[in-house]
């Protein structure tokens, strides 16, 4: 405990890039509450993440950098351990994008010989699989950890039958996500058009392929934009500039005002085949908007089939078509899903109640 009488949290991410779980990390940083945690970021020097250090410097909080070097190099493991040492943090909380990140957890063993007697990681995407070698040198680093946060029930079950993690140590805590506002859907004309929005990363496991397969079999009013940036991109404006969808789709790269688009769209798809817990669905849900997703991995803990959404199967264009036209046509439904999503959204899936849930967490090893 600091001389201040705070609990020192230290924030860990070796990613390459700012994605998902580093929002996760900004999210959950800047929502506690300072006169009882001092919340600190620790990275590798990547410059992919200069946004999440920018965001949490704004917000007050100090950062710590092993400058250019990976957190699981000989100079950056070094650079970390004595990070570690001067900080001398009372809970150690290391983000783990996929389950082999961070050099298979070897911020958690250095932190340990460093001092740290609490770590704590949360795990996003357990469902991936990996080698042996892998798993060996993950075992040994996750064997130093005090508790397991995950995001969802199903990733729980990954973590303890795949990944050995003892079943005693997980807390499944949702993610939350700030409140935008709840924008209502209004009534609308039969033959209005209709906005989707895909937003995330442009890559193979998102799906977008499957979606624009999907786009030939609706009706020219249903309308798509396509939010984000990645290595699909290419072969997404390739697509685009065939002419076959006439307009109807467009390509608008990164997208700093995620809210506003939202509220500006109908129905927000996720036609991805690899996902845990989206942030997108909670905004969406938040904003009143109306989710039809893959039935995949942890999203159908946030999407209620046929109340705030409608899951298809990943990968099956047919089924995305159906359930995008459903929403679409049956008289009154984006307004309804819309409205029960607003309700689930305030029930599980707010960030005071994902911060809270944290929190105890921590509260658990003191």
């Amino acid at each position: 405990m600091n001389a201040d009488g705070r609990r020192r949290i230290a924030f860990v991410s070796g990613a390459a890039y700012a994605g998902g779980a580093e929002k996760y990390i900004e999210l959950l940083a800047c929502g506690l509450d300072r006169e009882r945690y001092e919340p600190v970021l620790v990275t590798s020097g990547s410059p992919g993440l200069e946004s999440l250090r920018a965001a949490l410097t704004n917000a007050g909080i100090s950062n710590e950098t092993t400058e250019e070097k990976s957190l699981s190099s000989a100079g950056g493991a070094s650079l970390f351990s004595g990070i570690m040492r001067r900080l001398r943090p009372d809970i150690v909380h290391i983000n783990m994008p996929g389950p082999f990140d961070c050099g298979y957890g070897l911020p958690a063993s250095l932190a340990r010989l460093s001092g740290a007697g609490r770590i704590v990681t949360t795990e996003h995407l357990p469902m991936i699989g990996s080698f042996a070698k892998a798993k060996f040198l993950r075992s040994i680093h996750m064997g130093r950890v005090s508790r397991f946060i995950t995001v969802s029930e199903d990733n729980r079950s990954h973590l303890v039958n795949n990944h050995g993690v003892p079943a005693a140590k997980v807390r499944v805590v949702y993610n939350g996500t700030p409140d935008p506002g709840y924008n209502v859907a209004g009534s609308r004309a039969s033959d209005a058009p209709v906005n989707l929005l895909v937003a995330g990363a442009l890559e193979e496991r998102k799906g977008h392929m499957v979606l624009l397969s999907a786009m030939d079999r609706l009706p020219e009013r249903i309308r798509l934009d396509i939010a984000g940036e990645g290595p699909l991109r290419g072969e997404l404006e390739e697509a685009l500039a065939s002419g076959k969808y006439g307009g109807r789709v467009s390509l608008l790269g990164r997208v700093e005002d995620m809210a506003g688009l939202i509220a500006r769209s109908d129905i927000l798809v996720v036609p991805s085949l690899i996902e845990a817990t989206p942030y997108v669905i909670l905004e969406a849900m938040a904003a009143g908007r109306p989710v039809v997703a893959s039935a995949i991995f942890g999203i159908p803990e946030q999407v209620e089939d046929g109340v705030t959404g409608i899951l298809t199967k990943p990968g099956d264009v047919d089924s995305l078509a159906e359930a995008v036209l459903r929403v679409s046509e049956e008289p009154g439904l984006i307004g309804k899903m819309g409205g029960a999503g607003r309700k689930r959204y305030e029930d599980r899936f707010t960030l005071e109640r994902s911060v809270a849930k944290t929190v105890e967490v921590y509260e658990e090893l003191f």
